[in-house]
């Protein structure tokens, strides 16, 4: 069926391999998820895809099947290869209904998937009738080819999330451990996965077939975990600043197998850096939130910092709370994609070197949770470079700590005054002050501050507070990184901006650093990511004190904004632009069929290209 010509309303899709307009219902969501995942993944011509199939039962017709796939373009019962059952909530009630069409048809295999789990069968002649296998074969190959991957067979993945989900999943049922624990097991495999694609091996070691897999439920021993396992051996000692040597995988056989055999068919190196982080950052942000306070900052405010800041080749870019990564990441692209924007002269190998240099020379990230600065180590080797920058350190701690802590990580040292850029979103909330003395008594603002009610200044005074919130000496640790003409952008409760009794805190920012910009935040956008709190992005650049008096004499121009949509709600569900009609647009603002072609429903570039025009008119310029 060709594919319609018109602008659709938002309630209606068209179907993937067909191309037939269809309800839009979460349902459908997850069918057009595995149609994409069987062309482009498994290899399988659109032609050779239906829906909604009736099965043949005898004198009757049963289903109808939400997917199938046949032996060619032939549409017609007797030639049923796969039979696909998407979006039974219940597993068993899905694979009953998928055994039920599986029995009567020619059909080899079957699929059931709701989107967050997933069985593959194998249908059979005699009893027990049915097995579960590892995967169903790519086209051209048989079951007897799965997990007898060659790296050239390898193809990258299309979509992560849901497999990311699955294997956790998977994990979550068959080993009952809490969820930081399941997300540590699947962080392994994802490592064991990458160390295998890049070794000189041409066979893959990271993989399962059906007859190890049938053997292990057989409780039969094989070569399989010894396999995985010394993989992992391998990523101990090439990733030491990551892995403890004592540590080990901690899964049963058969899950391990059912992990592996989600991920085996993929190349994970040669998958698009998007997809993986999207993947990656959706899984850290499910299972690894933060009890202190800390949270994870969503991908549009990550892109307006990194745009508003504009990170250089030459910049030296720190982020003293850095979660799982994200800022350093995306810093990372829009450095990368400058270079290859500035660079078209030189090869794609010089290109790549250049661009390896600033990641391992030019990116640090500190965070006091070391599982967290894991996760960004593995954030940042998804994108091939750049994780050896990355130590667990309290980034309030003495600088003479921090260089310490640096050194022995092979960081490197963390002195004052040495970047060029930092941007952070560091913890907030009442609920965890900083009271310890030695910590308080390094920060201006770690100490009392009295205001002068005749001329409304305010001073420091010696004696030290009970306790202080850490966004408050975040403010002041960044500025103390920074060079003089760095810049800086950090993530704040909007009190720190507004509240009366918190002004000693706006004067000090402005006796250090020009205030560049402040973008207000809409109220959902920490709301899905563990948080209620509302909150801006402060932008500022330091200056030389005397620069900066002379500045403030005479008065300069301050760039304000408020962010109303985000591009998602606060259940965290993705809003994309509509027409007055309904109907899905694109960035340009053009009428398109489908969510995937849509553009996020979000003012932040519209925020962006404003502060381009401001930093014009007022001859504003960045450094590295």
């Amino acid at each position: 069926m060709s594919r319609p010509q018109a602008a659709v309303e938002s309630s209606k899709i068209v179907d993937y391999a067909t191309g037939t307009l269809l309800n839009e219902t979460p349902e459908e969501v997850v069918r057009q998820l595995f149609e994409r995942r069987l062309v482009e993944e498994y290899g399988y011509a659109k032609d050779q895809i239906g829906i909604n199939f009736l099965i043949q039962k005898g004198s009757k017709k049963v289903g109808p099947a939400d997917v199938v796939v046949f032996y060619d373009d032939r549409h017609s019962f007797d030639n049923l290869y796969i039979i696909v059952e998407t979006k039974r909530l219940e597993r068993t009630d899905g694979l009953d209904q998928l055994k039920s069409y599986l029995n009567p048809s020619p059909a080899e295999f079957g699929v059931w998937f709701n989107g967050k789990e997933i069985v593959y069968l194998q249908s059979l002649k005699k009893t027990p009738f049915f097995r579960e296998i590892p995967d169903i074969p790519k086209k051209g190959e048989t079951l007897d080819d799965v997990g007898l991957y060659q790296k050239k067979d390898l193809r990258p993945a299309t979509e992560l999330k849901s497999i990311f989900e699955t294997c956790h999943n998977y994990i979550y049922a068959n080993e009952g451990f809490l969820k930081e624990k399941v997300f540590n097991e699947v962080l392994k495999l994802i490592f064991i996965k990458m160390v295998d694609e890049k070794s000189a091996d041409p066979k893959c070691q990271f993989r399962i077939t059906d007859k190890e897999l049938e053997e292990i439920e057989g409780g039969i021993k094989n070569a399989f975990a010894g396999r995985i396992e010394s993989l992992f051996n391998r990523v101990k000692v090439e990733f030491s600043d990551v892995f403890d040597t004592l540590e080990r995988i901690n899964l049963k056989p058969v899950t391990l197998a059912f992990i592996v055999s989600q991920l085996q068919k993929y190349d994970l190196t040669r998958t698009a850096s998007d997809v993986k982080g999207t993947a990656f950052q959706t899984f850290v942000y499910a299972h690894e939130r933060g009890e202190r306070g800390e949270f994870f900052t969503p991908y549009p405010i990550i892109d307006l910092v990194v745009n508003f800041i504009d990170p250089h080749d030459q910049d030296m870019v720190i982020d003293p709370a850095c979660g799982s990564g994200g800022f350093l990441v995306n810093s990372m692209k829009h450095v990368w994609d400058s270079i290859d924007r500035a660079r078209p002269d030189l090869s794609e190998a010089e290109r790549r070197d250049m661009k390896i240099r600033f990641a391992r020379i030019h990116v640090k990230g500190m965070d006091i949770n070391p599982d967290l600065a894991r996760v960004a180590k593995m954030y940042m080797i998804l994108y091939d470079d750049g994780h050896t920058g990355i130590l667990s350190a309290n980034s309030l701690d003495s600088f003479e700590k921090l260089s310490d802590a640096g050194l022995k990580s092979g960081a490197g040292e963390i002195k004052p005054g040495s970047y060029t850029l930092v941007m952070t979103n560091p913890p907030f909330g009442t609920r965890g002050k900083v009271t310890d003395k030695t910590v308080l008594e390094q920060f201006e603002l770690g100490h009392k501050w009295k205001r002068d009610k005749q001329n409304g200044k305010w001073t420091k005074a010696n004696e030290l507070m009970d306790g202080q919130v850490p966004d408050i000496l975040f403010i002041e640790r960044c500025l103390s990184l920074l060079k003089t003409g760095g810049r800086m952008a950090i993530v704040l409760p909007d009190g720190d901006l507004t509240n009366s009794s918190l002004g000693y805190v706006r004067e000090f920012i402005r006796r250090k650093a020009r205030i560049l910009a402040v973008v207000s935040l809409p109220p959902e956008t920490f709301i899905p990511h563990g948080t209620g709190s509302k909150a801006s992005v402060l932008f500022l650049l330091k200056l030389a004190t005397r620069e900066l008096e002379e500045l403030t004499k005479v008065g300069y121009p301050i760039f304000m904004a408020i962010c109303r949509r985000i591009g998602y709600d606060v259940r965290g569900r993705t809003l994309f632009r509509k027409n007055a009609k309904g109907a899905y647009l694109n960035k340009k603002g053009e009428p398109v069929f489908n969510k995937e072609d849509a553009a996020v429903d979000t003012d932040t570039g519209t925020i962006i290209s404003a502060f381009e025009s401001f930093k014009v008119k007022h001859q504003i310029e960045f450094k590295g």
